[in-house]
C-alpha cells in the first residue's frame, strides 16, 4: 500500500534561516515570541517540518531569556543538544548551550573541587546564564520537577529556577501521559498566580493537536493559548515535501515478538533493506540485542545497537540501526543518520505515529519503504487499500488500534496528593522527607528555612486548595467547601500516603534498577533488574566488587549511579534462552482483602526468586540484591488473578509490568496505582449496570 507524501506550504514572509522561507508554524511563532511577554504557545506540525528551529533561532539570538528544553528521553536530549550547538554555531551565536543529567550534574560537581552538591551545580549554571542574558539547558523533565519541587540539597534552586529561567519549552508533548501533563500544567498555573516568578513563556511541541491540553489551558488555567500549526493568513509561495510517500507493508504480528519474526526470515528482511539504511524498531531491549547479534555473525553490515541498555554511537555510520523506544524519540534521522528503509513494530497509534514519522527528510529518486508488524484487525482493515493520504492513514488507525491509557479517576484517587505535597513544601517547606523525619522523631516544629512569609501563607493554601480542586478533584466526589478536610498537613498524613507521594516523586516513574558494566562495550548506567535478571550473562557482585572490577577510567562515572541501584552486576552478554524471575515472600495484609477495597502500599519481605533454565549455569547470587529490596520494601498492588488474566480483566496495555505472586500478580512501583484505577474503574462501571 503507498502511504502518499505530505508537503506543506511555505510563506512570504522574513526567512528564518538564511534564505529558507518559513513554514506558517514557524511564522506565527516567530510572531508570538517578538510581540508578547507571556504565552503558552503550542507549535503542531509534522515531523521533520522545523519545529524546533521556530524557538531555538529566537533563543539563540537572546530573545527567550534562559530557556529550559526538556525532552523525554536523554537520548532525545543529547540529540538535540548537538542539534542546537550545531545551530549555534551556524548563527554564530554566543549563546551557552548545556546538556544537563544527573550524571552531567554529578560531573560538574565534581570538576568545581569544592563541596557542593548537583543542586549547586545547577543553581551555578542558572546563574550565569542570567548573569549573561541567555542560554539553553537541555534537559529531561525529571531535572525540572525535581528542582521546582526542591528537592535537590540546595534551599535556593528553586527559586533560582523560578527566577531566572524566563522559558519552558516542552518537546514531543503528546508523549507525556494524563499525570505528567495534569503535575506540569498544575505547576505552570501556580507559578502564574505567584507573580513573582521570572517563568511566564512555555512551548508546547508536538506532532499532533491535543485538543484536551488547549482547552485545559483554556478552561482551567484561564489563558489563551496561542497555536501555531502548519498555516497562517499570509500569501503561499510554494509547498515542500517533508515527509516521503512510503510504500508500506502491514504484517501480523504481537508485540515483543517481531525479533523473533525478523530471526525466522532473515533472508527476506535482507532483501526488503536492498542496501538502503534501515532503521528496525522493536518493542524491548531483548529483541533489539538478539536481533543485532545475528545480524553481526551472519552479515558483513555495519550494525549500530541502540536500546536503553545498550547505546552505539550513532555518529560513525550504520547499514541497519536496531533499536526500541530509546530510537523512536532519540535520533534525529537526518544527514548520515537518515533511513530509506523501516521495519517497526507498531501496535497502538502514537507508537505507530512516532515510529513511521522516523521515514522522513525525502530524498529526490528515493523509493522509501516500510514493513510494520500489527494486530490482525490493523492488517486486515489496510489490506483492503492501494494508496491513501496520510491523514486517511491516521484516521484508519485510530479505528483499528487503542493508545494505552490512565484512567481519569487516577486524578482525583491519587494525583492530588502530589500536587498537595508541592503546595504544602512551598507553604511550610516540608515535604515528604521532612514529614517523614517529623513523625520519627515525634516533632511538632517544622523546619527552620523553607516556605513562603507568614503574612502571604494564608493567601496562598487558600489559592493551593482552589487550584487542586480545579486541576484534580472537580470531577470526582469532593467539594469545593471540603477540601481542606481532604488535604491534611502532611506530618499528619499516615505513612501509607506519603509512601504513595514518595511513589508520585519521580515524574516517569521509579523501579528496580541495576547499577551495570557491559565488559564487550565498556558502558556503564542502570537498568530494570527483571530484565537483567531474565536475560543477561552477568555476575551480581558487592558495589566495593563492582568499583574494583571496573576499569579505574569508569569508577567515577559508575560513583554517579550507585545511589540509583539496588545491585551491581557485571554484564558479559545476552542469553538466548531467559530464566524464570518471579517474587516470593510471606502473605501480606493486601491479600486478604477483596479486590475492590486493596491500595497499593509498600510491602516489605518480598525477594526476587531466579531459576536458570540451563542446568548447568552457576546460581545467581541475590542475597545483596535480596537485602536492599528487604531495606527498601516493595510499592505494589495485589491482584487476585495472575498477570495474563488481569491485563485482560481490567484492559492493562502489554507495557503494564505484572510480576506473578503466590496465586495472583502484583503491580509494582507506579504501575501499581495505575493498575488500582483500572480495577477501580471497572467496578464502578459494575455497580452503575
Amino acid at each position: 500500500m503507498i502511504v502518499e507524501g505530505l508537503s506543506i506550504p511555505r510563506y512570504d514572509a522574513e526567512p528564518l534561516l538564511d534564505s529558507f522561507l518559513p513554514y506558517g508554524h514557524q511564522v506565527v511563532a516567530r510572531e508570538t515570541i517578538r510581540n508578547h511577554d507571556e504565552f503558552f504557545l503550542f507549535v503542531t506540525a509534522p515531523t521533520g517540518s522545523g519545529k524546533t528551529d521556530s524557538w531555538a533561532i529566537p533563543a539563540l539570538s537572546g530573545n527567550l531569556g534562559v530557556v529550559m528544553a526538556l525532552y523525554p528521553t536523554n537520548a532525545l536530549a543529547e540529540d538535540q543538544f548537538r542539534t542546537l550547538s550545531s545551530l549555534r554555531d551556524h548563527l554564530g551565536s554566543q549563546t551557552r548551550v548545556e546538556f544537563v543529567t544527573s550524571k552531567t550534574l554529578g560531573i560538574m560537581r565534581d570538576k568545581a573541587g569544592t563541596r557542593m552538591t548537583r543542586g549547586d551545580a545547577l543553581e551555578d549554571l542558572l546563574r550565569s546564564m542570567y548573569r549573561a542574558g541567555s542560554g539553553i539547558v537541555v534537559t529531561n523533565p525529571d531535572i525540572f520537577i525535581y528542582a521546582i519541587k526542591n528537592y535537590y540539597y540546595n534551599k535556593y534552586l528553586s527559586s533560582v529556577l523560578k527566577s531566572f529561567v524566563a522559558t519552558i519549552v516542552f518537546d514531543e508533548f503528546h508523549l507525556y501521559d494524563l499525570r505528567q501533563r495534569d503535575l506540569i500544567l498544575f505547576i505552570l498555573h501556580d507559578l502564574l498566580l505567584s507573580g513573582s516568578a521570572g517563568m511566564r513563556k512555555f512551548i508546547f511541541l508536538s506532532a499532533t493537536p491535543e485538543p484536551s491540553l488547549l482547552e485545559k489551558v483554556k478552561d482551567v488555567i484561564g489563558v489563551q493559548p496561542f497555536v501555531a500549526d502548519v498555516f497562517c493568513d499570509l500569501p503561499v509561495v510554494d509547498e515542500r515535501l517533508v515527509l516521503p510517500e512510503v510504500d508500506i507493508d502491514f504484517r501480523h504480528g504481537k508485540r515483543f515478538r517481531t525479533g523473533e519474526s525478523i530471526i525466522a526470515h532473515l533472508d527476506d528482511f535482507l532483501e526488503f533493506c536492498e542496501g538502503f539504511r534501515t532503521a528496525v524498531i522493536l518493542d524491548s531491549a531483548i529483541e533489539v540485542a538478539l536481533v543485532s547479534e545475528i545480524l553481526r555473525n551472519q552479515t558483513d553490515l555495519e550494525i549500530c545497537e541502540a536500546s536503553g541498555f545498550r547505546r552505539d554511537p550513532i555518529g560513525e555510520g550504520f547499514d541497519i540501526l536496531v533499536g526500541n523506544k530509546a530510537v523512536e524519540v532519540g535520533i534525529d534521522f537526518k544527514g548520515d543518520t537518515a533511513i530509506q528503509r523501516l521495519v517497526f513494530s507498531g501496535n497502538t497509534v502514537s507508537e505507530f505515529l512516532q515510529r513511521f514519522g522516523r521515514l522522513r527528510n525525502p530524498q529526490p529518486d528515493v523509493r522509501y519503504k516500510a514493513l510494520c508488524y500489527a494486530p490482525a484487525g490493523v492488517v486486515q482493515h489496510f489490506s483492503r487499500y492501494e494508496r491513501m493520504s496520510r491523514q486517511e492513514l491516521e484516521d484508519g488507525l485510530r479505528r483499528t488500534m487503542q493508545d494505552p491509557h490512565i484512567f481519569e479517576n487516577f486524578r482525583w484517587r491519587y494525583g492530588y496528593l502530589e500536587a498537595w505535597e508541592y503546595i504544602y513544601r512551598n507553604v511550610k517547606g516540608i515535604g515528604v522527607r521532612e514529614a517523614r523525619s517529623m513523625k520519627k522523631h515525634r516533632c511538632d516544629f517544622p523546619p527552620l528555612q523553607g516556605g513562603v512569609p507568614k503574612d502571604v501563607r494564608l493567601n496562598y493554601l487558600n489559592q493551593g486548595f482552589d487550584l487542586i480542586y480545579h486541576h484534580y478533584l472537580k470531577g470526582g466526589e469532593v467539594r469545593p467547601q471540603k477540601i481542606k478536610d481532604h488535604l491534611p498537613k502532611l506530618e499528619d498524613m499516615s505513612d501509607a500516603h506519603l509512601d504513595i507521594i514518595e511513589e508520585l516523586g519521580n515524574f516517569r516513574g521509579s523501579e528496580l534498577s541495576l547499577a551495570y558494566y557491559q565488559v564487550r562495550t565498556g558502558n556503564i548506567g542502570t537498568y530494570n533488574l527483571f530484565f537483567l535478571l531474565r536475560w543477561a550473562d552477568l555476575d551480581l557482585v558487592d558495589r566495593r566488587t563492582f568499583l574494583r572490577r571496573i576499569p579505574e577510567d569508569k569508577v567515577q562515572e559508575a560513583k554517579e549511579v550507585l545511589d540509583r541501584a539496588v545491585g551491581c552486576a557485571i554484564v558479559h552478554g545476552m542469553n538466548e534462552r531467559p530464566r524464570r524471575v518471579s517474587l516470593d515472600g510471606a502473605r501480606f495484609s493486601q491479600m486478604d482483602e477483596a479486590e475492590a477495597s486493596r491500595k497499593p502500599g509498600k510491602v516489605f519481605g518480598i525477594r526476587p526468586i531466579v531459576r536458570s533454565q540451563d542446568r548447568g549455569e552457576r546460581p545467581l547470587d541475590l542475597v545483596d540484591v535480596s537485602k536492599e529490596i528487604g531495606k527498601q520494601g516493595l510499592f505494589c498492588r495485589y491482584l487476585s488473578h495472575s498477570g495474563f488474566i488481569s491485563k485482560r480483566l481490567y484492559d492493562l496495555d502489554d507495557y503494564t509490568f505484572l510480576m506473578n505472586f503466590k496465586d495472583g500478580s502484583l503491580a509494582l512501583g507506579i504501575d501499581a496505582l495505575y493498575v488500582d484505577c483500572a480495577v477501580h474503574d471497572l467496578y464502578l462501571r459494575k455497580g452503575d449496570q
